[in-house]
């Protein structure tokens, strides 16, 4: 206490002093109550981070409000410290609810370091398979699969033949000539037409 409050209140019986302090100094314990609230609750975590500070932080906005007169809860301070973490924790989160665990803050603390371990050896194993994986599928330019191998040319396709100009006549059977080039067949066309003629005029 300051030299020159403690020389106000010395002459006061105890309850007029408490109720002296009280007045002076409650609504400044009100307003720091609720901006300790406040950055309680909306305290999140940032990705990339660790978790363990990140706990701490939270941690103490919880004891400074439990000092203020204002506790909280060891289910409310769960619920608030598991909401608050990154989405790479909801896999824990879900395991937590599931199996209806009741930790304290500090186990729970402990928890969320090995989770982060796990997590971390998680994505080092996942790179390096990615890595030995692009390893596999790189290939250079202009060389086969396999060790030695000559890449097999593919087969020219053939060349159409043409046909000939003329062949057999299937009217007559005789080479050179077409049928609708035949000789024979357009003078059976002509004594056709011309029996039609005569007798269908």
């Amino acid at each position: 206490m300051i030299s020159d409050l403690q020389k106000d209140l010395e002459k006061m019986e105890a309850y007029d002093m408490l109720a002296q302090l009280k007045a002076m100094f409650q609504e400044q314990a009100h307003q720091e109550r609720f901006r300790t609230t406040k950055a309680l609750n909306s305290c999140k975590m940032t990705p990339g981070t660790p978790v363990s500070a990140h706990v701490l932080k939270m941690k103490s906005y919880i004891h400074h409000l439990e000092k203020l007169g204002a506790p909280v809860s060891q289910e409310l301070a769960t619920d608030l410290i598991l909401s608050s973490l990154t989405d790479e924790y909801d896999q824990f989160i879900l395991n937590y609810n599931m199996h209806n665990m009741d930790k304290s803050i500090d186990e729970l603390h402990g928890m969320l370091k090995t989770a982060e371990e796990n997590l971390k050896r998680k994505v080092k194993t996942t790179n390096e398979v990615l890595v030995v994986q692009k390893a596999k599928g790189f290939k250079k330019k202009g060389t086969a699969k396999g060790k030695g191998k000559v890449p097999k040319s593919k087969p020219k396709p053939k060349a159409k033949t043409k046909a000939p100009k003329e062949g057999v006549c299937f009217h007559c059977n005789e080479p050179g000539h077409w049928k609708r080039n035949c000789k024979l067949h357009l003078e059976e066309l002509k004594d056709r037409l011309f029996v039609f003629h005569y007798f269908f005029r």
